[in-house]
């Protein structure tokens, strides 16, 4: 792999004082609040409409399976047309569809059925933004600044988890839904303002008329010695945290005696400690398999830990150190993918990112949103994390078997 900057604290803050860089660093955070307080919101409105987890589960699955469907053509749009144009459309569709939640609580006509429709048409947005803003990212900064510029991306995502939530949660219980929906429809707006004014360059905004299809840039991760692993690893940890998502309105309320806004704090304290991790590790750990399989196992002991708590400051304790576990190994993962690919696959293979990222959760919703109503929410939680671990020892496995395939070291 090639060389990269050092990654220390002053080329990181470099990174982000760049002019073609901040704008979308502020913009993606505005954002990225606001969906934040969307996911809150929806998932304590349904679950005080409806009392159930698996109802909460519903939710993420709709909010989360048009990454699965969409991804053959999501990548080829990132790789072919405008990135800029079409990332502007999908934010202001979804502002649009989050200001219809907002009316809809204003006059009281709210139902479960429409919040599962409107996670559905957030959902599809997301599908295309997600490789869209994963390939803009190398773009904006030299090939010297892409792990610090990774690792802030990252931040953008988990810092807003850690305020979005607790923002939410104070909104919910002083002004209610329909501000928390409408200032998330205001909050996109935010990354429309960046987009804006951001000098791409030229390639950025030019179609290309040779392009590799899907099954081609498969075939080349599937060969890749390290590429499919890394995708592997986003998709297992991933699976992991879904009880983050999914489980903590009921922990708040069943298990530690708390209202169904405690979820806000829960969920904020995860966020925090993946924005430390990101701020103060990510930038300065060397992406390596090694480091990554380390962090994985971090993440899935937690992640028990959580389940099997009895405590809300407990819960917060625990889920603090699972986002700095989980931002290290998302972001090592997530840097080494780039390292490795080429622009011209790069939309695509950003789209299998998102699968692996963003992908599984349907499924892990629904897997995570059964085992609780079937066997109770402490098992939920334990059983969730257990592919992490698995997979933490394939990592370790595969990254000794490239170091004795190659004569040497094959981290970054």
């Amino acid at each position: 792999m090639s060389e990269h900057s050092d990654g220390d604290a002053s080329s990181t803050l470099g990174v982000l004082s760049q002019r073609n860089f901040a704008p979308y660093f502020v913009g993606n955070l505005l954002s990225s609040c606001g969906t934040w307080i969307q996911n809150l919101s929806q998932v304590v409105l349904i679950f005080r409409l409806t009392g159930s987890t698996f109802q909460v589960a519903i939710v993420s699955f709709a909010q989360f399976i048009g990454v699965v469907i969409l991804a053959p053509w999501t990548g080829a749009v990132a790789d072919r047309f405008d990135r800029r144009r079409i990332l502007v459309f999908t934010q202001v569709w979804s502002a649009g569809v989050v200001a219809s939640l907002g009316l809809l609580t204003y006059a009281n006509m709210m139902k479960p059925s429409y919040l599962i429709a409107a996670a559905l048409m957030v959902g599809i947005a997301k599908a295309f933004s997600v490789p869209l803003q994963q390939s803009l990212v190398p773009s904006l900064v030299a090939p010297r600044d892409l792990q610090p510029a990774v690792a802030l991306n990252s931040v953008t995502f988990n810092l807003s988890r850690a305020v979005g939530p607790m923002v939410g949660a104070v909104l919910i219980t002083t002004v209610g839904f329909t501000w928390a929906f409408l200032i998330n429809a205001l909050s996109y707006l935010g990354l429309v303002g960046a987009l804006l004014v951001l000098k791409i360059p030229e390639r950025e905004k030019s179609a290309r008329d040779a392009r590799p299809r899907l099954r081609d840039t498969i075939r080349l991760v599937c060969r890749d010695g390290q590429m499919l692993p890394l995708l592997l690893a986003v998709a297992m940890v991933a699976v992991a945290v879904d009880p983050v998502n999914n489980l903590t309105p009921a922990f708040s309320v069943e298990v530690y005696g708390r209202t169904d806004t405690f979820t806000g704090v829960l969920t904020g304290s995860f966020g925090i400690g993946a924005a430390f991790g990101a701020a103060l590790i990510v930038a300065r750990a060397r992406a390596s398999l090694r480091n990554i399989s380390m962090a994985m196992t971090l993440v899935g002991v937690t992640i028990i830990g959580f389940g099997i708590s009895t405590s809300g400051v407990v819960g917060i304790g625990v889920l603090f150190v699972a986002g700095l576990a989980f931002i290290v190994s998302v972001s090592l993962a997530t840097t080494m993918v780039h390292m490795n690919v080429t622009d011209e696959h790069r939309g695509r293979v950003m789209a299998l990112w998102g699968v692996a990222f963003l992908g599984v959760r349907p499924v892990a919703s629904l897997v995570d949103g059964l085992v609780a109503t079937w066997l109770g929410l402490r098992y939920a939680a334990v059983v969730m994390p257990l592919p992490v671990l698995v997979g933490a020892a394939y990592i370790v496995r595969r990254e000794k078997s490239l170091t004795v395939g190659t004569g040497g070291t094959t981290s970054a």
